[in-house]
């Protein structure tokens, strides 16, 4: 009995202790992210195939002007979309798509136009358990929700060929997928 609770109070222990190092180092492990894995899901084709459990979003950069693309979860909601964005207000692509006001949202073969977005705590979301909105909220983990003004059949590849950008997706140095021009 007494190594059982020894156990218990390790792992306890570990489990609070990496809750404290991600508070504090939240941004560790995005480079990978967005060098590696966003633009591998984009290659494979993963958001098309996901029937909406990936998404593609598009965000204009605030600094650069740049269309970017960003893989994303997200969940519909009766008037658009919520988003969970674990890096709360470090979030570059949610940070364009506050400054911007609005964004694109391919969901499988369909385009959502989108807007009014909000950072929201967990806290203030419908379904989530107490605790866990709580934790949430102290990790910096927020949502971001977006209302939908419209909504067509298409990809945003089709939607940058129309407009004479080449539907080319690669990832820059400093991360988020980028929408080459030229």
């Amino acid at each position: 009995m007494r190594r059982s609770g020894v156990l218990a109070v390790a792992v306890g222990a570990e489990a609070i202790g990496a809750v404290v190092w991600w508070s504090r180092h939240r941004r560790a492990g995005t480079g990978f992210v967005n060098r590696v894995v966003d633009p591998w899901l984009v290659r494979r084709s993963l958001v098309d195939r996901s029937r909406g459990e990936i998404a593609l979003i598009e965000h204009v950069g605030r600094r650069t002007g740049i269309v970017r693309w960003t893989p994303v979860h997200p969940v519909p909601t009766d008037d658009g979309f919520r988003i969970i964005v674990p890096l709360g207000s470090e979030s570059q692509w949610a940070r364009n798509v506050l400054t911007s006001g609005s964004c694109r949202l391919q969901v499988g073969d369909f385009l959502h136009d989108l807007d009014e977005p909000l950072l929201v705590s967990p806290r203030r979301i419908a379904g989530i358990p107490t605790v866990v909105g709580r934790l949430m909220s102290w990790l910096g983990i927020r949502y971001l929700t977006l209302h939908r003004f419209a909504v067509r059949p298409g990809s945003l590849e089709l939607a940058a060929a129309a407009h004479g950008v080449p539907p080319t997706v690669v990832a820059p140095a400093h991360g988020l997928l980028e929408l080459a021009a030229g």
